[in-house]
């Protein structure tokens, strides 16, 4: 797996589109479970823009975990409690989809 795809991924899940937006494929699918699927290179970068228009998360990265075409990283929100993990399929170095999952204790 490529190392730079990796940290890109990496960045992506604590917040930090930017260094992902150069893998992200036109044809990407992003689903955000329970929530909304984004469709589209174009897209996922203004879901991105408005994302980092309401600030910085506290978020921390825990488990990453690399597969042959998958990249998944599991993590926390220190200001809040929820976890998530995000699923990254690559194909050709390139984020084809992205599957996140988020989880608030009660």
């Amino acid at each position: 797996m490529n190392a730079k795809i990796v940290a890109a991924c990496e960045a992506f899940s604590m917040g930090d589109s930017t260094p992902a937006l150069e893998y992200i494929a036109d044809g990407i699918e992003w689903h955000i479970v329970g929530d909304r699927t984004i469709d589209g290179n174009e897209a996922v970068k203004e879901m991105c823009e408005d994302a980092a228009s309401q600030g910085t998360p506290n978020f921390q990265n825990g488990r990453v975990i690399k597969g042959k075409s998958h990249i998944i990283v599991e993590g926390a929100d220190l200001d809040n409690d929820m976890h998530y993990c995000d699923i990254y399929a690559i194909d050709e170095n390139q984020i084809v989809e992205i599957t996140s999952y988020s989880l608030a204790s009660f």
